[in-house]
């Protein structure tokens, strides 16, 4: 037995089972939410595999950081990348 850890790539995310972390928070947060606020379980954990499979196929093969892409560019009054310009300036002079 290997007492490190070395992963397959270098950029490869951390994984819980088979799930990203941004993956199982998707899954656990809904869930806890509408499991214990409104003691819904069954309703909680259909929307949770709900948002799972539409996440998975909006993102496609695509990493994680595909959320704050599609943020940036359809969302730009939000603002998460400071250092570059807004996504509805399409050329830049200088």
């Amino acid at each position: 037995m290997n007492k490190y850890y070395i992963p397959q790539n270098l950029d490869a995310p951390f994984k819980i089972a088979f799930l990203t972390i941004f993956d199982f928070v998707v899954i656990l947060v809904p869930f806890l939410i509408i499991a214990f606020v409104f003691h819904k379980q069954i309703t909680a954990l259909i929307v949770s595999v709900l948002l799972f499979v539409t996440l998975k196929k909006m993102k496609g093969d695509e990493d994680n950081h595909f959320i704050k892409h599609f943020i940036y560019w359809y969302f730009p009054s939000i603002g998460l990348y400071q250092a570059t310009p807004p996504s509805h300036v399409r050329e830049i002079i200088g």
